[in-house]
């Protein structure tokens, strides 16, 4: 079973990451999405400055306040909502903000899921029978620990043009990424880590961790981030999920990479298959705790489905009744 390779790989990996940690000051990246929303969800001056300043950097607006409006943090919830540990924010105009840290890289699946959790947020604001014009600007960040493939900008904003490259009036819906890896080759775009802005090396410190060049810079946006760091190293229980979330995290990525290989040197299209079928079980394990041999009995097309269903099915059975309404093959 699947979630056998995730405990042995977990076990093997937690031996070797033990030994090589203990030499190391980071034990779990920056990038971590527990990490991430930790650091961005406190009422205390840090997490404030840390939200709007993001918010300033990749949209240019001047945010005076923000409300967090799903600060839980806690296993349960995590393993119960799988769909996104991200950072939902309201300012003092009511535009909302959704921050979120992928890791899971920039795959057809997450690019879709990106879109209909993006509309689904926005729809939220209204009630039935409420006039349409009540709805508020609602701006996505996602903060992608992948490089594009195409190269390019490290920030990218997405919209929707006409074919005379005119936005859409009126759009509700605005979508950012930024691509983290790419920080690097900004670094060497400006001439050096020393000219990179107060956010770029926010950005560098997300994508590989702080090194001494950058904590010389005395940086006030990575001095928050370490500052909440070492808070959460100091929370047991909390900081040992963040590093088992991590852990999987690694191993279900070591799965597809190992069955996507499969599938190059075999040349047929049943090992890409395989490797869709481990990711959804990967995701059923991580967010009911379920592996009882249902993903096996899907067609193709219900697979491809139930990739995008999950994220928004909050219950096992849920899923499966939705995928129902999927036509086998």
């Amino acid at each position: 079973m699947f979630d056998t390779y995730i405990r042995v790989y977990i076990k093997k990996r937690r031996i070797v990451h033990m030994q090589k940690e203990m030499k190391r000051e980071y034990p779990i990246p920056f990038h971590n999405d527990v990490f991430f929303k930790y650091m961005l969800i406190g009422e205390d001056a840090g997490s404030k400055l840390l939200r709007s300043r993001i918010i300033e950097e990749i949209y240019g607006l001047k945010v005076q306040r923000t409300q967090v409006l799903n600060p839980e943090l806690l296993p349960e919830v995590f393993f119960g909502k799988r769909a996104v540990l991200d950072v939902v924010l309201e300012d003092e105009t009511g535009h909302l903000y959704d921050l979120e840290m992928q890791v899971s890289g920039y795959t057809k699946e997450e690019q879709l899921r990106f879109q209909q959790y993006g509309y689904r947020l926005v729809g939220r604001q209204l009630k039935q029978g409420d006039d349409y014009t009540k709805l508020k600007p609602f701006y996505q960040i996602i903060f992608m620990n992948s490089m594009p493939k195409a190269g390019g900008r490290m920030i990218r904003h997405y919209t929707v043009k006409d074919e005379d490259n005119q936005e859409e009036p009126n759009n509700t819906l605005h979508r950012a990424i930024v691509f983290l890896p790419m920080i690097r080759q900004r670094v060497k775009e400006v001439g050096g880590m020393e000219n990179l802005t107060e956010f770029e090396t926010f950005c560098y410190v997300l994508a590989y961790n702080p090194d001494d060049a950058i904590l010389n810079m005395k940086r006030r946006m990575v001095n928050v981030a370490m500052g909440k760091y070492n808070a959460m190293r100091e929370d047991g229980p909390l900081f040992s999920w963040a590093e088992s979330v991590e852990f999987a995290n690694r191993a279900v990525q070591a799965n597809l990479r190992e069955q996507t290989a499969e599938a190059k040197r075999q040349g047929k299209d049943e090992g890409l298959d395989q490797g869709k079928k481990a990711l959804l079980k990967a995701q059923i394990i991580h967010k009911y705790g379920i592996d009882d041999g249902w993903v096996d009995t899907l067609s193709n097309a219900q697979i491809d489905a139930a990739v995008i269903c999950i994220l928004e099915c909050e219950a096992y059975p849920d899923l499966k009744e939705k995928l129902k309404h999927t036509a086998a093959e």
